[in-house]
């Protein structure tokens, strides 16, 4: 063969190999950026957020790698258990996955209404104690199984005979109630089924808030034969999560949820058509919505620094994005009334003139609430302005009645909080720590892990936290009958509080048919418990913020303020 063409030849065959590894280098590089491009569905940016250079091309572009319809929220909690009766700290999968016989919801003027939902109609019987329930014919869950009476009689019932059921006070007062849970009786035989769209419900006593209550979550209406054939396996198992609402459950663990519409859904389709709600901490939120990876921010879910930046924006960058909800709930400091020193009605007292709400509502809230001085919020049925007003700062009438009492220095007063506590309730325990020990009454904080917490708490052993509730029904017997009703409660919520007349009354409040008479005897309950027995200490009732996304239109939250995101009450853009 000829030298110079040999020579040719070879150099063709570099070149070719060169341009064959610029080529793969070239498709590898290409490869390796879809892999990881936002939006994608195996993109780890989905998980972690885009990266800030792929942030300002986005944004530069205004191109939105997001599909249509999905929205991306967070939430400093997990489902945890989803079996509706055994769990009460979060409500997201009921309110979005299952209907219940009724909604509340808000009117344009902002007060709530109960509208028709499964239950398209009822009647009551003039002594109050018959309920006679119509079920829409239309609505199916979503395995296609119809709708019927029975299933509405299992989900009630199960309220009563699940073990660890949270929620048996939503069912107690139909007429059987005790027997089923005494285990002398094998049905609810309060609840007749009349036919498929049809039954009755028939009551203890009169009970004029139990149609407001059928809205709440616990009284979620279940899939019996889904159920049933769970087992066990139901609340855990994702395929026993089977309901009529607006979304069905795809995937869940302790990091992350989605939902995604349900076809099936027998109401007005909504914007959202699927969801993913990861579980994150505070500081993260921050950052993942400021990038655009989160549609929807809650700032309850923020330690106080962040939260101040948003709400303290001068510069309005934020604040025209605000969706600000009016919270149907109250924070207040608990008090045992077994333990001394605050088995003492004066000690009692002096603790509720010796703290400085003032004080918190500006250092804790941002401004964004509103003192109270009772146990119904605003917004509440049975909110009364004449309960309002009587508690003011008075640090020196409270270091009288400490003196009064005769305490000394030998008793101490422990604070009560959760290791997992958000900055906020850590800062509000730290001023009533402040000011208690500042009149004469020594303080401590106790940290406990949550689990411990909460046995302590349900147990009557926690001696003074801070204590929150928010509506689940809209009528003052969801505040007064769930918190002092009962021995058993007042146990539950660590008041230990013992004066059983007035703890009669409060039962027979919620039966009185005459809604004016009802109205008076719970706002003179509420001044007994308050302003008599100091079994509590009233802070405040806040409001909540969210901030919209850049592609949220709208959004309206839980009537009640709840965390808790509707997902068909968003609105994309």
């Amino acid at each position: 063969m000829d030298e110079n063409r040999q020579s040719t030849e070879n150099s063709g065959i570099i070149l070719a190999v060169i341009m064959v590894v610029i080529i793969l280098s070239a498709l590898i590089f290409i490869i390796v950026r879809l892999w990881d491009k936002p939006g994608m569905p195996w993109s780890s940016s989905n998980y972690q957020g885009n990266t800030e250079a792929e942030d300002a091309e986005n944004a530069e572009t205004g191109v939105s790698l997001v599909e249509e319809g999905f929205v991306r929220i967070a939430s400093d909690q997990s489902l945890g258990d989803m079996d509706v009766a055994r769990n009460s700290n979060t409500y997201f999968l009921p309110i979005n996955v299952y209907d219940r016989l009724v909604e509340i919801r808000e009117k344009d003027d902002g007060t709530p209404e109960i509208i028709p939902s499964l239950a398209k109609e009822w009647t009551e019987s003039p002594d109050g104690k018959l309920f006679t329930i119509y079920l829409r014919d239309d609505v199916v869950f979503s395995n296609g199984k119809p709708l019927t009476a029975n299933d509405v009689k299992f989900s009630l019932t199960r309220l009563l005979t699940v073990p660890g059921s949270e929620q048996t006070a939503y069912a107690d007062m139909i007429k059987g109630a005790d027997e089923l849970m005494a285990g002398k009786a094998e049905e609810l035989y309060g609840i007749q089924v009349i036919d498929d769209h049809c039954l009755r419900v028939i009551l203890n006593e009169p009970f004029p808030s139990f149609i407001s209550m059928l809205g709440s979550p616990a009284c979620s209406i279940l899939c019996k034969e889904v159920v049933e054939a769970a087992g066990d396996s139901y609340g855990t198992d994702i395929s026993s999560i089977i309901g009529s609402g607006p979304y069905m459950l795809t995937e869940a663990n302790d990091e992350m949820c989605t939902m995604e519409y349900n076809p099936r859904y027998w109401g007005k389709e909504p914007s959202v058509k699927k969801a993913e709600m990861r579980v994150m901490v505070n500081s993260l939120m921050n950052r993942e919505f400021s990038k655009g990876n989160l549609d929807l921010l809650d700032l309850d879910f923020l330690n106080g620094e962040a939260k101040e930046q948003y709400l303290t924006d001068d510069n309005y960058t934020y604040k025209d994005k605000f969706v600000v909800k009016e919270n149907v709930g109250i924070i207040s400091l608990m008090l045992n009334t077994d333990i001394p020193p605050l088995d003492m009605v004066k000690i009692r007292k002096a603790v509720q003139y010796a703290i400085d709400r003032e004080r918190i509502v500006k250092e804790v809230c941002g401004g964004y609430a509103d003192i109270t001085d009772g146990i119904f919020p605003k917004g509440l049925i049975g909110y009364t302005k004449e309960n309002q007003g009587w508690l003011k700062y008075d640090p020196e009438k409270a270091k009288e009645l400490v003196k009064e009492a005769g305490i000394g220095g030998n008793y101490t007063v422990e604070l009560a909080i959760g290791s997992t506590a958000d900055i906020s309730i850590q800062r509000l325990t730290e001023i009533v720590q402040e000011n208690l020990n500042a009149v004469g009454i020594n303080t401590v904080t106790v940290v406990y892990d949550p689990d411990s917490r909460l046995y302590l708490r349900r147990n009557g052993k926690i001696m003074a936290y801070v204590f929150d509730w928010y509506a689940d029904y809209n009528d003052p017997d969801n505040f007064i009958y769930t918190i002092f009703g009962s021995e058993e409660a007042t146990k539950k919520f660590s008041s230990n509080y013992k004066d059983y007349g007035t703890i009669e009354r409060i039962g027979k409040a919620r039966t009185i048919i005459d809604d004016e008479k009802r109205l008076m005897e719970y706002a003179a309950l509420e001044r007994k418990l308050v302003m008599d027995d100091a079994v509590w200490v009233p802070l405040y009732s806040s409001e909540h913020v969210f901030v919209k996304g850049d592609r949220v239109k709208s959004y309206i939250p839980y009537w009640a303020g709840w965390s808790d995101v509707i997902l068909e009450e968003m609105e994309l853009k």
